[in-house]
């Protein structure tokens, strides 16, 4: 109905609104800047996810963030007021743990990230790697005496808090090898946190490792449809009755676009209403995938053509 057109919903009469809205039977809501910023939850964001769980459509939160599992991700949700449970929950790092699962792989990860992503490998069964070190001696004879593990199949980076030369250098070397997979959780190379400060993102250090060894990653986070994959080819969800809801155009918009969803952009995270209609005046068409098909101040404002 409102295909990539940017609607605001609050300009509209409410009984058109809710009539759209009584079109979804599946809504994904990304988490931060949607549902909650760090440790606080958006006004009227909680009620309104409630409400739309309570009136018998399905509810995912979905996140590129591969700090925490799904669990821990679930629990958050709960700590909100959220009731939600893990199997509804879609990350970056069960998205690249079930990417391996299918591929029924059998070898060792190594892991350049979060204790998100060897949870879920753990879950999955599948034996991860991670290397806590410095550089501690010169370059040449750290990575002269450096020992590699001949098992590892693949390596998966993500934001790492503890980033340093030493395993960018073990990381790559890995690389260098062409038979192990380069996977990444997402591109969010930086994540604003207010007072311009900014904290450093996964898509950060992929294109440090990019740089490094010429090798660029397959990422299975948001944008790529995969993360919804498994869902849509279950039959769980249908692509014409989903809605996502997300503040974030380079991801979850284009995320949405890549799985057929309709699209809800929230003002409540990282863009502005200003930035999608400098995309529309542009007119490039390759960037017509990150135009929202609708706009809401934030998710509370969706409650009132709810009720």
């Amino acid at each position: 109905m409102f295909k990539q057109t940017f609607t605001d919903l609050t300009k509209l009469p409410k009984q058109r609104v809710r009539q759209w809205i009584s079109s979804f039977e599946t809504v994904i809501c990304d988490a931060d800047g949607v549902l909650w910023h760090f440790a606080k939850a958006i006004d009227g964001a909680v009620d309104t996810f409630n409400y739309l769980s309570t009136s018998g459509r399905k509810t995912f939160i979905i996140s590129n963030n591969s700090e925490i599992s799904r669990q821990e991700m679930a629990e958050k949700a709960k700590g909100f007021g959220i009731e939600i449970e893990e199997a509804s929950v879609l990350t970056s790092s069960f998205s690249c743990a079930n990417f391996l699962a299918v591929k029924k792989f059998q070898k060792k990860a190594f892991v350049m990230g979060e204790k998100g992503v060897h949870a879920e490998l753990e879950k999955l069964g599948i034996c991860s790697l991670k290397v806590s070190e410095k550089l501690e001696k010169p370059m040449h004879e750290f990575v002269t005496e450096l020992e590699l593990d001949p098992d590892v199949g693949v390596v998966i980076v993500g934001r790492d808090e503890g980033f340093n030369m030493a395993k960018l250098v073990r990381t790559g070397s890995y690389l260098l090898n062409p038979d192990i997979m380069f996977l990444g959780t997402c591109l969010d190379a930086a994540y604003p946190i207010g007072n311009n400060r900014v904290m450093v993102g996964a898509g950060a250090t992929l294109a440090a490792m990019k740089a490094f060894t010429g090798r660029s990653p397959l990422v299975l986070g948001k944008p790529n449809p995969w993360m919804a994959t498994t869902l849509v080819q279950s039959g769980a969800i249908k692509p014409e009755t989903t809605l996502m809801v997300g503040d974030t155009l380079q991801t979850d918009i284009h995320f949405s676009a890549n799985c057929g969803f309709q699209s809800l952009m929230v003002g409540s995270g990282v863009n502005t209403p200003k930035e999608v209609q400098q995309i529309i005046e542009e007119g490039d068409p390759k960037k017509k995938v990150l135009v929202p098909d609708t706009y809401l101040p934030s998710l509370g404002h969706l409650l009132e053509f709810l009720c």
